[in-house]
Formats: structure tokens, sequence, C-alpha cells
């Protein structure tokens, strides 16, 4: 697909799969650097506070991974990737910039290897909700906050080992927290925009703020998951 595809389907569904468009070799250090990363959460448990640890969603901020063996230049190196810069740019209808204090490194587990204190699989959002304070009830729309998703696993993943489910199309506001609910969700969209893709490495995925999405997971997969996003906001 060509970037001006990439751009129409992003405009149509909301989130496009970018099938081998990240180089393998520069993800190799990425994930040896999660792999240390969370084995040093699981062993010792103790993180600099500026890592942003997330014991609920079993998640940092991305720039953790200078600490084990990942250069700041190898950090964003997937963001070179052909043609992305540009569908960042034309999504975005300006210039962009990645944010790094809300890129994240995440861990997923598979149900029958999760902790059994404290973690959870994400449920379904919206990343255009960051920042946004929520009244206790439904109320005025809420505006959302400017930015795209780049997602890239650091593994297979939507198979035997947790991925993420979508909504398909854009969504003209925030949805109230309390509107949430997978079963209100299903009641409200139609079956065939629910999409759950499976991904190869070095595929990755795009999305917009107003997408829904989750983690994606079935009792049957028996393999963890290791991925990164950066949020790409307009400069």
């Amino acid at each position: 697909m060509s970037v001006a595809d990439w751009a129409t389907q992003l405009r149509e569904d909301g989130v496009v799969l970018l099938r081998g468009v990240f180089a393998k070799d520069a993800l190799v250090d990425l994930k040896e650097a999660a792999v240390r990363c969370f084995e040093a959460v699981e062993t010792d448990g103790a993180l600099p506070e500026r890592y942003r640890f997330n014991r609920f969603s079993h998640s940092m901020l991305l720039t953790a991974l200078e600490d084990f063996g990942c250069g700041a230049e190898a950090l964003v190196e997937p963001l070179s990737a052909p043609g992305l810069g540009s569908l960042f740019s034309e999504a975005l209808g300006s210039e962009w910039a990645c944010n790094m204090e809300q890129s994240w490194v995440r861990k997923k587990f598979a149900p029958v290897r999760a902790p059994m204190r404290d973690y959870h699989p994400q449920g379904w959002h919206q990343d255009g909700a960051l920042g946004v304070q929520f009244l206790g009830e439904t109320g005025p729309v809420v505006p959302m906050t400017e930015l795209l998703t780049c997602w890239i696993p650091l593994n297979r993943c939507g198979g035997d080992s947790p991925g993420l489910e979508f909504v398909r199309g854009r969504q003209a506001s925030l949805l109230h927290f309390t509107e949430l609910d997978d079963m209100a969700l299903r009641q409200r969209f139609p079956a065939r925009e629910f999409w759950a893709p499976e991904l190869e490495w070095g595929d990755g995925l795009v999305f917009l703020n107003s997408v829904l999405h989750r983690t994606y997971v079935r009792p049957e997969m028996r393999h963890d998951r290791l991925s990164m996003e950066y949020r790409i906001f307009p400069r």
C-alpha cells in the first residue's frame, strides 16, 4: 500500500495496519531491552520513579529502555520507517512530533501467565481522552486531545498472544467512561466493525484519537506480548 492508500484507510476506518513496514533489525535491540526491563520488574520490582511503571497495565515509559541497553537513537528509529512521517503529517494536517513522555513499552500476559494481583488487560478506551477530565456522569461533549498512536508489537500477536481489538470507524466525540462496557458497545455497533488483527514481526498499527480499542485476549492464548506505542502530536 502507498502512503495515500494508508491515509485513505486511516480516514475511513480510523486505523490502518502497516504490513512489514518496520525494519526487523531495528526492532531487535528494542525487544531485547524490553525483555531485560520487564525481567527486572518481575525479579526485583524496585524501579526509578522516572520510569512511571504502572503495575495495573504493566507498562512504563519507553525511555526506560535506555537503561537496558537501547540507545536514544535506536529508541526512535522505527519512526523513520519509509512513508510513516508522511502518513502522520497527512493525518494531522500539520508537522508532527513524538512526545516521549507519553510513549510506552508494555507487556501483556497470556491469561494462564498473568499475575494474580493488580494486573489486568486494558479495557475499551479512546486515546483522545488523554488528559481529559470527565464528569462523574455523562454530560456535555468533551473535546478530544489531538494525537495519533503508532503501535508496534515486539513479537507476533493477536493469535497466540494478546493483541489489540478495535471498533473500526471514527467517532465524532469521546464516549463517557460509563459507555465503555463491552456488552453495551456490541449492542451499539455492528459486529462487522469489531476487528482484532493478527500482526507479524515488523508489522504495526496507526490509529486516530477517536478510535475505540482495547487489549485483545482469549483464554486459550499461551504467550505474552511486548509492544511499544509512540504518541504523535501536531508540532
